[in-house]
């Protein structure tokens, strides 16, 4: 492969008469990796909108609110109202919206997702730790619900 990258180099430095590799490669057009241009903004916020959508979910009932009314938080301890059973299909969920998500919305997805995460892991380890950053998942839940509002559906 780099035989094949460097043997033009060297074919326009000798029909061009380049003096540098540098000169003839600003001369000869970008190939299609190097003209990846950044994704239109309205694009991006159609993916935003399609990730708000599938976590506020058709009725407003999505994953969204349902892991959002099941964290309790009280006196710096938290927990979850969640059986492992009703958490894996919401937090299956909520990782299939982090995984198509634009990168700064699937971020704030999988710190969200830390409370049903945390539910798994004890059901199959009841002696593993809870580790959930209360301030963390706050700041995220806070962060979508702001973000997701404007797509909420109309009740």
């Amino acid at each position: 492969m780099r035989k094949t990258a460097i043997s033009p180099v060297f074919a326009l430095l000798l029909l061009m008469g380049c003096s540098t590799a540098t000169a003839c490669a600003e001369a000869t057009p970008a190939t299609p990796a190097e003209t990846i241009e950044s994704p239109d903004p309205q694009t991006a916020r159609a993916t935003e909108k399609q990730s708000c959508l599938e976590l506020l979910g058709p009725d407003g009932q999505g994953p969204l609110s349902k892991i959002s009314s099941a964290v309790i938080i009280r006196d710096g301890t938290s927990g979850v109202a969640l059986s492992a059973e009703d958490a894996r299909p919401l937090h299956d969920a909520v990782l299939a919206v982090a995984e198509a998500a634009p990168e700064d919305i699937s971020q704030l997805v999988k710190q969200f997702s830390s409370p049903t995460e945390n539910v798994l892991r004890k059901a199959e380890n009841p002696d593993a730790s809870w580790n959930l950053n209360v301030d963390t998942w706050t700041a995220a839940a806070s962060e979508l619900q702001n973000r997701c509002e404007a797509y909420t559906p109309p009740t």
